[in-house]
């Protein structure tokens, strides 16, 4: 196979909210909306973790001195939170563990803010290497195709089992791997395979499930190949191209099926496999952290930049801990297959990058993160880092 053949295969991956990393990310999402919603310079990080019927949880959650919420009263919502969290994504009337019946360990740090430590959430607490990306490709939203491809696949595969939940379970995982061939307006996808992990009842034999998905697919990527314009999404589909539960039976799912931990999908969450993905996880950050504030302004910045010069754009933040703004930047278009730096005179100011800034310009304390991660952090474009 030649070299040119390689760099045009292209796969990405989706999964479920009822994936067990995807149920974590959701939970520790949901208690950062908590967070905000009490104060927007609270400072929370969570990580998540759950397996069967144990979730476990730790990381710091603070909230304004005034708040006059006990401890052990924050604590209990916590749990109603998470179990609130499983019920939303599938689990209790059919598919377990249900809701009532977890263990969860909190270990989380649960304080006021304290004195002086809303004036520092300005700075970096930590430190890190961020990346934007942007590609001329208005019909996925400016992102790699395959990426987005998946991602509408796997959103359109959640709507459809919530009408065959008797048979179909929470827990998927969507990953598409075709050939483009061309460049523009020209280029054309083939599929190769479409791997489908689909979590099943007993009774549901391959035959029917081939006889229940085939149709769901060959409707949604119809629709995918006219609203994105990706010629040969849908009319080179056949078939022998589905991959669809290789490893046999996919009854036990969920956490019970396999552990999952948050802040896991980094890929998922930014640009999908071709892209490089920078530092630390977006999911369970506040976003005054510059795990998140920094991916979405870069995000934002290569967006701009695609759109205005018609080439892929790739934008690249350094952030050192105690920075105000960050020590580097730097963005580049992609020519002839190289990567050409823009100079600095072309880039926004230097404050345009301050966390305070970022926050208040993308109204980051306004969203509801547990969503947001769900449907994918850059396929909205209606979001404010997305306009």
């Amino acid at each position: 196979m030649s070299q040119k053949t390689i760099e045009n295969l292209h796969f990405a991956e989706y999964v479920s909210p009822g994936h067990p990393d995807r149920l974590a990310d959701a939970i520790a999402e949901h208690v950062i909306d908590h967070g905000l919603n009490m104060g927007h310079r609270n400072l929370v990080g969570i990580e998540v973790a759950v397996h069967d019927n144990q979730v476990f949880i730790d990381g710091r959650f603070t909230h304004p001195a005034k708040i006059k919420d006990s401890k052990e009263s924050i604590r209990g919502k916590f749990d109603e939170w998470i179990r609130g969290k499983y019920s939303q994504a599938g689990y209790g009337r059919i598919w377990s563990p249900h809701p009532d019946d977890l263990e969860i360990t909190n270990v989380t740090c649960i304080e006021p803010l304290l004195d002086g430590e809303s004036e520092i959430r300005s700075y970096s607490d930590d430190q890190n290497l961020v990346i934007g990306y942007a590609e001329p490709s208005p019909g996925t939203n400016y992102l790699p195709p395959v990426h987005f491809l998946a991602n509408r696949i796997g959103r359109a595969l959640w709507d459809w089992r919530h009408q065959h939940d008797e048979t179909y379970g929470p827990d998927f995982k969507v990953l598409p791997f075709l050939q483009r061939t061309g460049l523009g307006e020209k280029s054309k996808w083939q599929w190769k395979r479409l791997t489908l992990s689909l979590q099943h009842k007993d009774q549901a034999f391959c035959e029917q499930q081939h006889g229940d998905l085939l149709p769901f697919l060959e409707n949604t990527l119809g629709k995918l190949e006219e609203s994105t314009g990706l010629r040969g999404v849908s009319s080179t589909f056949e078939l022998r191209h589905l991959h669809l539960n290789g490893a046999g039976n996919f009854c036990q799912g969920g956490p019970e099926g396999d552990n999952g931990l948050s802040g896991k999908k980094l890929v998922v969450d930014h640009y999908g496999p071709d892209i490089p993905i920078g530092g630390g996880a977006i999911c369970g950050k506040d976003p005054h952290k510059v795990d998140k504030v920094g991916p979405l302004r870069a995000r934002q910045l290569a967006k701009q930049l695609t759109r205005q010069y018609e080439r892929p754009a790739r934008v690249r933040i350094g952030w050192s801990p105690g920075d105000e703004a960050p020590f580097f930047i730097e963005a580049a278009l992609e020519d002839s297959g190289t990567w050409k730096t823009l100079p600095a005179q072309q880039l926004p100011p230097r404050d345009w990058f301050n966390i305070d800034t970022i926050f208040n310009d993308l109204q980051l304390g306004d969203q509801t993160w547990s969503k947001i991660v769900l449907d994918g952090y850059f396929m909205d474009a209606s979001l404010p880092w997305e306009l």
